[in-house]
């Protein structure tokens, strides 16, 4: 949210800057009040559109590192870091938000109140169709939706004046537009630029009023009436728009100026750049954002089932029976891909009863969080068109159209770890996606999937010419699991820091999870290349893997620990799950 926030701020500034440059001082009134009117709404829109023909002019290759894994009697357990007792702390931001948004409606409020009571202490008439309000012993004069209010203190002359300039606002219906700023300000009442928009909306509104007005009357006449109150050659004080002191030398010097030629209408052009940039931005942003949106979403809805149809959620009826543990700040992430929808169950290994049910939406992430301790499984079914039923009174969650489902073998132990550190509370991380039939996975302990490490006798993700001068410890049962993407094949090092030696190397064809195996303790970090037409070559008596066809490289940021952690309760061996692909084939060096 507060990325969002600073978004339209930015927006609003740009918008504004570009009005103030090149806009401003045009006598096209009309068009400069749309842009004012608009780009506000620009602002808050903008950040929820992306394009895909724009993300995709921008090549990017990431390497997203899930949460390190910790091993533990064949038990994978993310261990993420140390929490407090505070829980669940008061969101102040929000109330700090909500106080302001509520101080700004009341002062809205306040300010229809006064207008109320000045009608009902007032003089009221009609005048084609208008409603003029003689307000006693006063020298004000304004106007608001269909009604003008007048003092009683003006002579006849001004009143003439003004009546036809007020006029002008009423018929255009510039107080549609001040509600909408009046609007604004409780939305975003912390935001300054929003006054520095009313501001602006404000004047043009005179403009408008004051270039009607030199139609039907003298124009000298006019201004030397705004100049008697501008040098106080009268004695009277105005505080109304009208007779605003810093309004009104700003109107005589805009009721002077010409006419603004049409080729200058082209400058409303410029706008577009600015909106292309924008989209760019915001469009190469998606993953980071959608992100962002996805956790803040899944806080905000963790107890409860989320109307929304557009996210993943939490079901209320299949969730009657759900346990949760607000002391704990767990969480569950898992991401499910683009193949089908899912839903996932977690289940207790010691009672075997379902403790939540998500429904999880093609390519979105989603924290399951406050999981009780214990151990779990998950079962996870593919398919489309969610439905619910109950049997034996109990609410299910199903698809109508059931494409495949499948019981996780692993076991997540969500049981708190004490350590010399302190209170280690374990997460995870989970990628789900329907890609292959499950008969058609890789077995973990199988050829395709490990790396066979007898002597001479190499994987067969592992080529055996780069791989000769490879490092392995057999007593660690640790690994390194890649998953690939469809858009390019991979080779990948593993790069020891303290060195810069290569100790592995793996070649990994497009949609296959491979697991590297047997890593010796180090810190290490990734060399990365993405291409077609695998090759080999001897470089100073060193044999390289490498593509013909090379479409990208890079060296990872992320350093990847494989430091036993000895604990209370044995060794933690970490692992890591690693996502590599390419978004489009332009080339990145």
């Amino acid at each position: 949210m507060l990325y969002y926030l600073l978004q339209t701020v930015i927006f609003q500034v740009l918008f504004l800057a570009l009005y103030d440059v090149f806009h401003k001082k045009d006598t096209f009134f009309n068009w400069n009040r749309l842009y004012l009117i608009i780009t506000p709404l620009l602002s808050l829109v903008l950040p929820f559109v992306k394009i895909q023909a724009f993300r995709n002019q921008t090549s990017q290759v990431y390497v997203t590192k899930l949460e390190r894994v910790i091993t533990i009697s064949s038990e994978n357990l993310v261990v993420l870091g140390t929490t407090g007792a505070d829980q669940n702390p008061t969101n102040w931001w929000m109330v700090i938000y909500c106080t302001g948004a509520g101080l700004s409606l009341l002062l809205l409020i306040l300010k229809f109140y006064k207008l109320k009571v000045l009608k009902t202490v007032s003089f009221k008439a009609n005048f084609n169709s208008k409603k003029i309000i003689t307000l006693p012993n006063s020298n004000q004069a304004f106007s608001f939706w269909n009604t003008i209010y007048l003092g009683d203190a003006l002579s006849e002359a001004e009143k003439k004046q003004i009546l036809i300039h007020e006029i002008v606002h009423v018929e255009q219906k510039h107080s549609l537009d001040q509600v909408w700023f009046e609007l604004l300000k409780i939305v975003l009442w912390w935001n300054p630029i929003i006054h520095i928009y009313q501001s602006r909306i404000t004047i043009l509104h005179e403009y408008i009023a004051d270039a009607t007005v030199i139609a039907t009357i003298d124009k000298r006449n006019y201004i030397e009436q705004l100049l008697n109150v501008t040098f106080q050659t009268q004695e009277i004080t105005f505080v109304n728009q009208f007779f605003n002191q810093s309004l009104i030398k700003k109107r005589i010097l805009m009721l002077q100026k010409s006419k603004s030629k049409t080729i200058a209408k082209f400058k409303y052009l410029l706008l577009i750049p600015i909106l292309a940039g924008i989209l760019v931005y915001t469009s190469c942003g998606e993953e980071s954002n959608q992100l962002t949106n996805t956790v803040e979403n899944s806080k905000s809805n963790e107890n409860s089932d989320s109307s929304n149809p557009s996210i993943s959620h939490e079901p209320q009826c299949p969730n009657q029976q759900s346990l949760y543990d607000k002391n704990i700040d767990n969480y569950l992430k898992v991401r499910n891909g683009k193949s089908s929808e899912a839903i996932l169950d977690i289940i207790s290994t010691e009672t075997s009863e379902k403790i939540r049910t998500i429904h999880f939406l093609k390519d979105q992430t989603f924290y399951i969080r406050n999981i009780p301790e214990g151990k779990y499984t998950i079962n996870i079914i593919y398919g489309d068109n969610y439905a619910e039923k109950t049997v034996d009174g109990v609410c299910i969650a199903y698809f109508k159209d059931e494409k495949a489902n499948e019981i996780g073998e692993g076991i997540l132990d969500f049981n708190i770890l004490k350590t010399e550190k302190g209170i280690n509370i374990p997460s995870y991380n989970l990628s789900i996606d329907m890609t292959k039939k499950e008969s058609e996975l890789p077995d973990e302990s199988s050829e395709e999937s490990n790396t066979t490490v007898n002597g001479d006798n190499y994987g067969q993700a592992e080529p055996k010419c780069p791989n000769k001068n490879s490092s392995y410890d057999k007593k660690l049962d640790n690994y390194l699991r890649i998953t690939t993407g469809n858009t390019a094949e991979v080779i990948v090092q593993i790069v020891t820091l303290d060195t810069e030696k290569s100790i592995r190397t793996a070649y990994i064809k497009r949609n296959e999870v491979y697991f590297i195996r047997n890593i010796p303790e180090n810190e290490y970090r990734l060399i990365i290349s993405y291409g077609d037409n695998y090759a080999e070559k001897t470089v100073d008596g060193v044999c390289i893997a490498y593509f013909k066809d090379e479409k990208a490289n890079e060296i990872g940021e992320d350093i990847l620990d494989f430091t036993v952690i000895k604990t209370d309760k044995g060794n933690n061996v970490p692992s890591y799950n690693i996502t590599l692909d390419l978004n489009d084939n332009d080339p990145i060096h």
